[in-house]
């Protein structure tokens, strides 16, 4: 059976965004008179001071793509290994489980109707399919990401959470942005990695995604650990995305962190002591304590 709803992008198009990061990072690179750091390490690049850079650009980043051994040996993202031990060891066990429950699904909406299936309840469904790996996994993810969710609204565990994922726990000392959404100028923006912990664990708070709504799935809370900011009106908007990864036998129960770029940029801009910044290089400006740490 062959189930055509891909969630994750094609290889194609995953190749053409890496190649496109790899780009941004030499232009980036050549405008600071630095070098490009290959590989996979969080430090893209190496200015003359030995500083390390990570260069971000798109609508939405991937801050990490993290595998089962990455995580669990994490000295702070293995909060996250309660997740992806919701799933089990077996790509195959999960797959033709899946398959199995979404097939019930597809069955029941051509006998029945969309409609129809919209309103069928787990209960049901689960009363129907038996015992079901695809199913109790996603039950078993909603209780780990509740409890992810609760472990990231203490600051301190948020804060050492987001320098691993952003700063490989210190390592890296600045984060440089493309903007291609917040002003679009096309410039690159430096902070510091103080002033992006700072505002960011000050400003996001946690959250579990609510049930989708597609009748052909098994709808159920909790299968995302979301990271939320009060916009200026009050409404609270997402900005982070916290997913486990289960698109093939190549990438099973791996931890996925997307990051919108413009929230990210409205965030860091806002603060009034480091919305005013310093033009280093052409077409680079720092803010805030990047300003007075990138010496050129």
């Amino acid at each position: 059976m062959t189930i055509n709803r891909r969630r994750a992008p094609s290889s194609q198009i995953s190749s053409q965004k890496k190649l496109s990061g790899h780009s941004k990072e030499q232009i980036y690179a050549e405008l600071i008179g630095a070098i490009v750091i290959k590989g996979t390490q969080k430090g893209d690049i190496k200015d003359k001071n030995g500083l390390l850079h990570s260069v971000k650009s798109g609508k939405k980043w991937q801050v990490f793509l993290y595998g089962y051994n990455r995580i669990a040996e994490s000295i702070n993202l293995n909060i996250l290994k309660k997740c992806l031990d919701a799933f089990p060891e077996k790509y195959h066990d999960y797959l033709k489980d899946r398959e199995k429950c979404i097939g019930y699904k597809e069955k029941f909406i051509k006998d029945y109707g969309r409609d129809a299936a919209k309103r069928l309840s787990n209960e049901e469904v689960s009363k129907s399919i038996g015992s079901n790996l695809y199913v109790n996994s996603k039950i078993k993810l909603e209780k780990a990401t509740l409890d992810v969710c609760e472990l990231l609204k203490d600051k301190k565990i948020l804060r050492s959470f987001l320098d691993e994922a952003f700063f490989d726990n210190g390592k890296v000392n600045f984060l440089a942005i493309e903007d291609s959404t917040y002003k679009n100028d096309g410039i690159f923006k430096v902070f510091s990695r103080e002033d992006v912990l700072n505002i960011f664990t000050q400003k996001l708070t946690p959250a579990v995604s609510i049930a989708g709504l597609v009748p052909e799935d098994f709808n159920i809370s909790g299968q995302k650990t979301l990271l939320r900011y009060q916009k200026k009106d009050g409404k609270l908007k997402n900005i982070v995305e916290i997913e486990v990864r289960n698109d093939s036998d190549t990438h099973y129960r791996q931890a996925r962190f997307n990051m919108y770029s413009k929230d990210a940029l409205t965030l860091l801009l806002e603060k009034p002591d480091i919305s005013s910044g310093k033009k280093m290089f052409a077409n680079v400006i720092a803010y805030g304590k990047a300003a007075k740490e990138f010496e050129i």
